[in-house]
């Protein structure tokens, strides 16, 4: 049998631009497909990968080099396929980061719950030198119209699904990494919607001269955290919209204060990511997100 022909490298090109187009087209108005996604991150793709310098304030010379991977809103659901976020997870895993954040909105309620596990299982492929860890987002929670007791163990049965599958979620809690003898904190608060954010609870363990990097879904939470010594603060929520309705301002009462990249809140840096995946509307003009962070 004759050999296939190898493609000439403009037949590629013109490949990755009908792939890149084609996700441009789906992407921009909120559809979170596989075409979307480089399988190899070698050609044009939807995603984005935001490489980003974060400078601190304290001398913390062993960390210099760590890099973190940042991911959020990810809401696996009917609008958001197993498929593409699969992708997502392995873009993250060539970055090899040294750590993988994310923060929070993994499902969007599911009432059901016929997501949480399968969500659970897809995470759990993440991988990096120092593990995954994770606060909550407002969805995580579940609908306020369901009993309280049923939310609170759909809740609890989700965590322990994070939990097997390597996912280490912080709570209003934090945790003590060793990094080439260099000691870093993560604190992970809970959702302010959901009247689960307590930063005293969460910074209890904290020490002044640790470098230390706050988990917050939303950024909000950023302007309640002054009493604490917080380097950087990394949160999603927003999707990258500045408001509720783009272009149209007689609906926008207000606009967000934080709605994507970095911004400065007091003395602690915040990093806000525009997400994988949606909540069933449209994304105009916001391409989902991974975001690379190298402490220096």
């Amino acid at each position: 049998m004759p050999k296939p022909k190898e493609q000439s490298s403009e037949r590629k090109d013109l490949i990755n631009r009908g792939f890149y187009l084609k996700g441009l087209a789906l992407g921009t108005l909120g559809f979170c497909t596989r075409s979307a996604v480089d399988v190899n991150g070698s050609g044009a793709e939807w995603l984005e990968v935001v490489d980003i310098d974060l400078h601190l304030t304290k001398r913390h010379h062993r960390l210099h080099g760590t890099r973190i991977a940042h991911i959020s809103d990810i809401h696996l659901s009917s609008t958001v396929g197993a498929q593409y976020l699969a992708r997502c997870i392995e873009r993250i895993n060539q970055l090899e980061a040294d750590i993988v954040v994310l923060t929070g909105d993994y499902i969007t309620y599911d009432v059901l719950g016929r997501y949480r596990k399968k969500v659970a299982a897809l995470l759990g492929g993440i991988k990096s030198r120092f593990g995954a860890f994770a606060c909550l987002g407002n969805h995580d929670y579940g609908l306020k119209l369901m009993p309280a007791k049923t939310r609170n163990s759909v809740l609890i049965e989700f965590l322990r699904d994070l939990k097997e599958k390597g996912i280490t979620v912080l709570k209003n809690e934090s945790t003590l990494l060793d990094i080439n003898g260099e000691r870093l904190r993560l604190v992970g608060l809970g959702d302010l919607r959901a009247a689960d954010f307590h930063p005293q609870k969460a910074f209890a363990n904290a020490s002044n001269g640790d470098v230390t990097i706050a988990l917050v879904h939303n950024p909000k939470g950023a302007e309640y955290l002054d009493q604490f010594a917080v380097d950087a603060v990394f949160s999603g929520h927003t999707h990258g919209r500045i408001s509720r309705f783009p272009h149209t301002h007689f609906l926008n009462r207000k606009k967000r204060k934080f709605h994507a990249g970095m911004y400065q809140v007091n003395e602690t840096k915040l990093y806000v990511n525009r997400g994988l995946g949606r909540v069933g509307r449209m994304r105009f003009y916001s391409r989902p997100e991974i975001t690379l962070l190298t402490l220096r």
